[in-house]
């Protein structure tokens, strides 16, 4: 492991600022590739470097953001990567002069990884490996992946950099108002992610102004320890006398830059916008200061893309839900062997429904090819639900291909301390980041005594730590015997997790259900165990969160042991619950236990009441429904759009074309349903990929309808031509192709001209296709004067048409500003379109 500069430094570092800012304000052109400047124009960027580490940087960047063959191939430079790239790292070091650190800059790619787009895991690691192979052998210090907006982007940065060198890795995510990345990660999922890889440092950058930064900051270090990195914008751009300016001055990154530090930041620069003068007043402002002791939250972090979990003492004992396992369940077996993993969606959805924390992927089916099953089961249930996963394999290659599809930091299930698990599974959990359960199991078999098997664990320890797995990331499953078979087995179990709890201080998890293997009534056997292994300290459970005994067990327990203080998780868990007919005694006993405690613990749990649960019910159900479905197969079509099933909507919407027109599927189906998709979006309930799965359901229905308007000589569109592009000089195109999907799922007919298109060449499809509407986006500030050029020459044609723009660095007062409209996010863009052309909502 690289050694981290930043982790023992009694000093907070100065990162540098701006470079397209410094080379416009230099008179360069930056509309082309800017990586082509580190051979074209060496002694302007050498000028660049020097006048930052003149002003106090103690870490410069390297010219080489977008230096990726993806980015590169836009301009026909996809072969010069490592021309580029090592020009870039020796133009800096130059200037550097041994003064500042260097670090290789590696920007995204403008593609998103699977399953939101088409891009693998192994091609994005291939894309930055031969960035960074050539930026480490050219001399940069560090790795600095920057502006990241897809989590698993990032992680495939940070391992091509492992693969390649051993140079300290940052990494820095771009976040929107919300708080999120655009594909909905927050702060401390990132936090919990990049500690899971020890990286020298992790935070943020771009975007948003520096006020806005001081609350991410915050987050992260609520999370981790891991030194954090910070570098915003000088506001949100503004155009004054034609030019592109940023708004805050050197004085307010002064300012922010103690802020920064009080809340937990150990780097400090400026993105957009920033100059020698801002970097010169964050020095002035951390001279002498240093970083702040962190006190970050205690437990194993799993993480989602959305959601992070945390398991250990202090924290709620969390559910794992077991059900996708097909052991023993033939149809389970049958369809995975098919390659169906319809099952294991449905599954997947209902655990979580019934209020699964995490859930446990097995699909260990005989003779099948398990890494291809693990593979797709993963994706399917990360497009199902958002908790994080625990990836229950003994298959090394099955491993490694669920933690290459995983977006966010899972849990490995399991090593044991049999040598083949050490070897072969301990490792690549620790390469991927992954967190690791611990099985108290060995090469000489089960162990019936609590000493022998903690013994175990403590030896799974001492490997994890030879591999780079701190031991807050590890699980400890001790195993639970059939009491049935070994009567005094259970009682060890119970031993053996608070030993582990008292020597190690880790998390602890059990699959609960092999207590009562052989036993009738199962579930009495299994809850009444629940409760004393909670009790003896355990943390979490490999359950099934449709036993409703063991849930109420869980969550009355935790209000028993002080987990649950207040009672408040049981009370809004059960302040409307009616027990089933059949197990009303035993629930009544439940209720009069968890009222006492309640009111030893200082509050009264509201009564169970039937007729309240009744009402919630209802209120449930007809939320889920949403009052614009419709009734019948139209129906089923505008829930498939909801849950984004791109594959079971295609039999429906046949089906539907039995009974109706093509065009009233359309409007009564599916426009309704993206529509109310976008207000769940809008209302932060789901996220980008969530919607984007949703657009592609829709496309997947509009597909069918089209070859049966084909037969008749009609079409779909709601009427409209809508021209698109990326302005010149910017290559950006991720913004623009969610928008594109969005129009086209609603109906219109878009036109995609592509990226650095030339304002010549939007005039002339614009006039060509009759154009109702035009679109522009720009992500990079020093692409936002083609944006004003662009619409000028439209103006100058005689095209008088709406322009739509867009893109991060786009602001409502500078689209107005350039006589434009500003689109603001996908959603909000489909209905300016709709409200340009009259279409009716």
């Amino acid at each position: 492991m690289p050694t981290n500069p930043f982790k023992q430094e009694e000093k907070i570092w100065v990162l540098d600022g701006g470079m397209g800012t410094m080379l416009m304000a230099k008179g360069v052109d930056v509309n082309f590739a800017p990586e082509l400047l580190n051979v074209e124009k060496p002694e302007v960027l050498k000028e660049v470097h020097s006048e930052y580490v003149e002003a106090g940087a103690d870490i410069i960047e390297t010219n080489t953001f977008g230096s990726n063959r993806i980015k590169l191939s836009h301009y026909g430079l996809e072969n010069r990567v490592k021309e580029l790239t090592a020009a870039g790292v020796k133009l800096a070091k130059e200037a550097a002069r041994g003064r500042a650190l260097v670090a290789l800059s590696v920007g995204p790619t403008g593609v998103f990884a699977e399953p939101v787009g088409d891009y693998t895991f192994d091609e994005l690691v291939d894309v930055f490996k031969e960035q960074i192979e050539a930026g480490a052998e050219a001399g940069a210090d560090l790795v600095l992946i920057e502006t990241m907006s897809d989590i698993k982007e990032a992680k495939a940065a940070v391992f091509a950099a492992r693969e390649v060198c051993d140079l300290p890795v940052l990494v820095s995510m771009t976040y929107q108002e919300d708080g999120r990345t655009l594909l909905g990660t927050p702060p401390e999922v990132a936090a919990a992610v990049f500690e899971g890889f020890n990286v020298a440092a992790v935070g943020a950058n771009c975007s948003l102004g520096p006020e806005s930064f001081v609350e991410i900051i915050k987050r992260t270090a609520s999370v981790t320890t891991t030194p954090i990195i910070v570098y915003a914008n000088a506001g949100l751009p503004v155009l004054e006398n034609g030019k592109t300016v940023y708004p805050e001055p050197p004085e307010t990154f002064e300012k922010y830059a103690v802020e920064f530090v009080k809340a937990g930041a150990n780097i400090i620069g400026g993105c957009c916008g920033t100059t020698p003068d801002h970097i010169r007043a964050i020095k002035r402002a951390v001279e002498g200061l240093k970083p702040v002791e962190r006190n970050p939250v205690k437990g194993v972090k799993v993480a989602s893309r959305t959601k992070l979990v945390l398991i250990g003492t202090g924290h709620p004992t969390r559910i794992i839900g077991e059900r996708i396992n097909p052991t023993g369940k033939k149809k389970l077996q049958e369809a995975l062997k098919a390659k169906d993993f319809s099952l294991v969606k449905q599954e997947a959805k209902k655990q979580v429904e019934e209020g699964a924390d995490l859930l446990d992927v097995n699909v260990g089916v005989p003779g099948a090819d398990e890494p291809s099953l693990m593979r797709e089961a993963v994706k399917t249930v990360m497009e199902a639900v958002d908790v994080p996963l625990v990836i229950d394999t003994k298959d090394p290659k099955a491993v490694e291909e669920a933690l290459k599809m995983c977006d966010g930091r899972p849990v490995v299930n399991s090593v044991s301390g049999e040598k083949k698990d050490v070897e072969q599974i301990l490792p690549v959990a620790a390469k991927y980041g992954a967190n690791v359960l611990l099985l108290a199991i060995d090469d000489e078999g089960l162990k019936e005594k609590a000493q022998e098997r903690v013994e175990i664990i403590e030896r799974l320890l001492k490997e994890c730590e030879k591999v780079g797995v701190d031991r807050s990331s590890t699980v400890a499953d001790v195993l639970n015997l059939a009491v049935s078979a070994m009567p005094d087995s259970t009682v060890e179990t119970l031993k053996a997790i608070r030993l582990v709890k008292e020597r190690f201080g880790i998390a602890t998890t059990l699959g609960v259900s092999n207590v009562s293997f052989g036993l009738p009534s199962r579930s009495l056997i299994n809850s009444a165990f629940m409760a004393m292994a909670i009790y003896a300290g355990l943390d979490s459970g490999i359950v099934n969160p449709g036993d409703s005994r063991m849930v109420e067990t869980i969550f009355a327990s935790d209000v028993l042991v002080g987990k649950d203080r207040g009672a408040e998780r049981f009370v809004s868990r059960f302040q409307n619950y009616s027990p089933k007919g059949e197990d009303a005694e035993c629930r009544k006993a439940l209720e009069r236990i968890c009222q006492i405690a309640g009111a030893v613990l200082g509050t009264v749990p509201q009564a169970f009441s039937h007729e309240a649960e009744e009402k919630a019910k209802g209120e449930t159900t007809e939320e889920a429904s949403d009052s614009e479905a419709p009734a019948g197969i139209l129906g089923t079509i505008f829930k498939k759009v909801l849950e984004g099933d791109r594959e079971g909507i295609v039999g429906p919407t046949e089906e539907a074309l039995k009974e109706f027109d093509p065009v009233e599927v359309s409007d009564r189906a599916l426009i309704p349903a993206l529509d109310v998709v976008g207000k769940r979006f809008e209302k932060g309930e789901i996220f980008l990929p969530q919607m984007l799965r949703s657009a592609q359901a829709v496309q997947a229905a509009f597909e069918v309808l089209k070859r049966e308007m084909k037969k008749k000589g009609g079409n779909l569109k709601l009427g409209g031509k809508i021209v698109m592009a990326t302005v010149h000089g910017d290559v950006h195109e991720i913004g623009k192709n969610i928008v594109i999907t969005m129009l086209e799922n609603s109906g219109f007919d878009v036109i995609d001209l592509g990226t650095n298109v030339p304002p010549a060449e939007v005039v002339r499809a614009a006039k060509e296709h009759n154009a109702d509407i035009v679109g522009l986006s720009a992500l990079m500030t020093t692409t936002l004067p083609a944006m004003e050029e662009t619409i000028k020459a439209l103006r100058d044609a005689g095209v008088e048409v709406p322009v739509i723009v867009g893109g991060a660095v786009v602001t409502p007062e500078y689209a107005e500003s350039i006589g434009g409209i500003y689109g603001g996010d996908a959603q909000e863009a489909v209905k300016i379109v709709k409200k340009l052309l009259k279409v009716e909502e």
